[in-house]
């Protein structure tokens, strides 16, 4: 099957879906101007990505696949899909859920493809807002907390 692709303004950027046989399989920032999905299944993503930017979703109902991932690498975000909209937990509860170490989870966070459907914004440092995307305190630091931010405003009701 032919990967799709289409570009969607949101509220921290373009992003980026791409998406092959009913699957997500990335979402990613993007500098590129925005293109929206004309078949049906790219309508269902753009309108949940709505959805979850305008407060009406906490949730996707998306299907998704994680190609070229490692075994550790879909362990590690199968958990975060189970971070709850909203709460956070640190790379190291991740760690010890897994049996690993909390630097091997940053790394596969840094690795996650899927923004948003697996949520790493919500993965934490013990003492701090911990790195975003491979980015330590800049921009992409920024979108982490905004959309913690964006969460709990959500939750509740400002």
């Amino acid at each position: 099957m032919p990967m799709n692709k289409f570009v969607t303004s949101s509220p921290i950027g373009n992003l980026a879906v791409e998406y092959e046989g009913g699957y997500v399989v990335a979402v990613r920032a993007t500098k590129a101007r925005a293109s929206a999905g004309k078949e049906p299944f790219a309508r269902d993503v753009q309108k949940q990505l709505k959805a979850w930017f305008g407060g009406r979703l906490q949730q996707f109902d998306l299907p998704f696949l994680f190609p070229g991932a490692t075994d550790y690498q879909v362990r590690v975000w199968d958990q975060i899909t189970k971070i709850p909209f909203g709460a956070t937990q640190t790379y190291g509860e991740i760690a010890r859920k897994i049996k690993s170490g909390p630097r091997a989870v940053g790394n596969a966070c840094r690795r996650n493809n899927l923004l948003l459907i697996v949520p790493c914004h919500r993965v934490v440092a013990a003492n701090g807002l911990g790195g975003f995307m491979g980015d330590e305190d800049g921009s992409l630091v920024r979108r982490k907390q905004w959309l913690l931010d964006h969460e709990q405003k959500i939750l509740h009701g400002h």
